[in-house]
């Protein structure tokens, strides 16, 4: 799992959040933010659907907390990409039809 570490912690009513918990995978769903909202809304979306976060604390981020989590989104949301991408040439190569 990807932790982040706030440099600003968040007040969220009596409960100070000091660390974002990415879980270790991304999920059909968590790609879904991307058909519903425009950009920022987007990536709000994806680190909280990541994170099992509410929007609303995604929203209070400082600048530079929310840059870094939106890069560790885009570096799970990569990876995926790779993985399948690999996943498919290795499957075209296995293929008794390729050539």
């Amino acid at each position: 799992m990807l932790k982040l570490t706030l440099s600003t912690p968040l007040n969220f009513g009596k409960k100070q959040i000091t660390e974002l918990q990415f879980r270790a995978y991304t999920t059909a769903e968590d790609y879904l933010s991307f058909d519903q909202r425009g950009g920022v809304a987007q990536r709000i979306a994806l680190i909280a659907s990541l994170t099992g976060t509410d929007e609303a604390l995604i929203k209070q981020l400082r600048g530079p907390d929310y840059v870094r989590a939106e890069k560790i989104a885009s570096d799970m949301l990569e990876a995926d990409a790779s993985q399948a991408e690999a996943a498919e040439k290795k499957s075209l190569e296995s293929s008794p039809l390729s050539d």
